[in-house]
């Protein structure tokens, strides 16, 4: 999927989705246009915003050549926003980062070069989660030299490679081949998904040069109903899954993905999430039924032995499984 990069076109398109984020969407493309290479443009695209968010960014965008800021006028959710913001850019490669979030300012330097030097289509870095008082490392996986795409994937299904957009650069080409999901919740695992699947090889730093910043209000760590956003993910991973090989939908490492993003999830989203008791039972009911005991084996496999209680209690008993969730909360793991 290798490209070449147009004279007179950036090297890279950074793409910042915004909704609501007058906070922090100033100091953000300030920051970013501190990045320490210079062939770049910054995309701005508001998703419907009621706050003052349109009059930053068109004021940002009159101050700097390399910002360009686009309005939707109804909020659509990040994905289409995202599309959006990929539709308008013009680099060889993408990074998509959160406005709220933090980043080195050598992050563009260093992702770009590691694309130059192994001619991958997605460099993977290091990044960390950050919260109140604690800040947690997420090491990108280690590989000694490029893999393929197909390989990537898989390691995405084991949980080995994260399917976090902003701790990637993307060469562009690679959006033709997909579709972006406009789901509410993991709408970063369905595009990192189908881009591996489309990727031909796929290199790694080790580098830590992002820093999410998890806050409280944060869609995923809401009480939102995520169920048909987690049936759209498992849609768009299956459907790139079987553009590689339909044999990946039987392997062990499919069904892990199945237990942890569709299973649990969805589990853990009916039991904790605003439904009515009749749309709770019905949701419960079937993903028990899809919760088989080999998908539970795949736990105690990899010795993920929280996933191994979630799953054994959900199978088992669901009032002990609430128990479990409730735990798992209170140590902040779940």
């Amino acid at each position: 999927m290798t490209g070449v990069h147009v004279a007179g076109s950036p090297v890279v398109s950074v793409i910042v989705p915004a909704y609501n984020a007058a906070e922090f969407l100033e100091s953000a493309i300030e920051r970013l246009l501190g990045q320490t290479i210079d062939d770049f443009e910054i995309i701005v695209v508001d998703d419907g915003s009621t706050d003052t968010t349109p009059t930053i960014g068109t004021r940002a965008a009159s101050a700097h050549a390399d910002v360009r800021f686009f309005r939707q006028e109804q909020n659509g959710g990040v994905a289409r926003a995202r599309a959006r913001a990929v539709a308008e850019s013009r680099g060889e490669f993408l990074w998509f980062v959160d406005c709220d979030d933090d980043w080195a300012d050598s992050a563009l330097e260093k992702l770009v070069a590691a694309a130059r030097s192994t001619g991958a289509d997605v460099i993977v870095c290091g990044a960390a989660y950050v919260y109140p008082g604690q800040r947690r490392p997420l090491l990108a996986p280690l590989l000694n030299d490029p893999i393929t795409g197909a390989e990537a994937f898989v390691l995405l299904l084991d949980g080995e490679l994260t399917g976090h957009l902003w701790n990637k650069l993307f060469r562009r080409s690679l959006m033709r081949e997909i579709e972006f999901t406009p789901t509410r919740v993991h709408s970063d695992l369905a595009m990192v998904a189908q881009l591996l699947a489309a990727a031909d090889h796929v290199a790694s730093i080790s580098d830590s040069l992002y820093s999410y910043v998890v806050r409280g209000g944060s869609i995923i760590r809401s009480g939102s109903r995520r169920a048909e956003s987690l049936l759209l993910v498992e849609q768009a991973v299956t459907s790139a899954a079987i553009t590689l090989d339909t044999r990946i939908i039987g392997s062990n490492s499919f069904g892990y993905f199945r237990l942890r993003y569709v299973l649990l999830s969805g589990l853990k989203d009916a039991l904790t999430g605003p439904y009515d008791a009749e749309e709770r039972d019905e949701i419960v009911s079937e993903l028990r039924s899809r919760l088989t005991w080999r998908l539970v084996s795949l736990a105690a496999r990899r010795r993920d032995w929280k996933r191994l209680a979630l799953a054994g209690t959900a199978k088992l008993s669901i009032p002990l499984h609430r128990r479990v969730l409730r735990l798992a909360a209170e140590q902040g793991t779940a």
